[in-house]
């Protein structure tokens, strides 16, 4: 059999479909997974102690920051206005959770000298890096492979109108635990406003990608279209329509137009 020469073209594509359906790799093995949400106390419980497993084998004499601690500080110092974000804020929603490297929550401009004094009075040892839309706290203990010092904290601040939608009108609060999440609808908002930053580097959209997927496909009949365009609209004037395709791709198993 003679291939195309061009990769891309669809005859090539068709030769490499035939080629991988004559074999049985990976057959069967998806429809095996966790299929679910996991919920948020088990998922937020599941992440935290795989990133202590990790560091305990392998970064001993780092901070274990965890996201309950940080949850809990901010609560004491009576900083409000507040929600967890990142993969701790939306893993209860997905199916199998991971490891991730640090905690994300998002206060309002209004509570963030409160926090920031609380998390450094809580971690004093913790490096603070003020950017105008995130203040990162590093653990000088645990660096990356160029000796830099790695972000364990992330006070972010709502640099979007869709963020400042989320902390006034779609945060949750578990039962289970009583944290302050975010909505289903934010969640997947937050991940589509991540994969269509211009700023946000390729490997990370591609993370993005899958999260906004796995959240997708697992909640769709639950979501409310409405909140869902209006919180994209707040993204940018035509999130409200591009939000919709992204679902229809999403659950076809079409690729995502990044």
């Amino acid at each position: 059999m003679t291939l195309p020469s061009d990769p891309s073209s669809p005859e090539f594509v068709a030769a490499r479909q035939a080629a991988m359906l004559s074999q049985d790799g990976f057959k069967g093995v998806d429809e095996t997974d966790p299929s679910g949400p996991c919920g948020h106390a088990y998922g937020i419980r599941k992440s935290a102690w795989l990133t202590t497993a990790f560091r305990n084998q392998y970064r001993p004499e780092s901070m274990n920051v965890l996201p309950q601690e940080v949850m809990d500080c901010l609560k004491d110092a009576g900083v409000s206005n507040w929600v967890l974000m990142g993969l701790h804020g939306y893993v209860g929603y997905l199916s199998q959770p991971r490891a991730t490297q640090d905690v994300d929550v998002m206060v309002p401009y209004s509570q963030k000298k409160k926090a920031m004094k609380a998390i450094g009075r809580r971690w004093p040892a913790l490096q603070v890096r003020e950017l105008s839309q995130v203040v990162r706290f590093l653990d000088p203990a645990e660096t990356d492979a160029h000796d830099k010092p790695i972000p364990v904290i992330d006070l972010m601040l709502p640099w979007g109108p869709f963020q400042v939608a989320i902390l006034a009108d779609h945060v949750v609060v578990d039962r289970q635990t009583g944290n302050r999440l975010p909505s289903i609808e934010a969640a997947i908002v937050s991940k589509y406003a991540a994969m269509v930053s211009p700023h946000r580097i390729a490997e990370k959209k591609d993370i993005d990608s899958h999260d906004f997927r796995a959240m997708v496909r697992r909640h769709r009949d639950r979501l409310d279209i409405a909140k869902l365009q209006g919180l994209a609209a707040d993204v940018w004037e035509g999130g409200d329509q591009e939000i919709v395709d992204f679902l229809d791709r999403a659950m076809d198993g079409r690729p995502l137009r990044l």
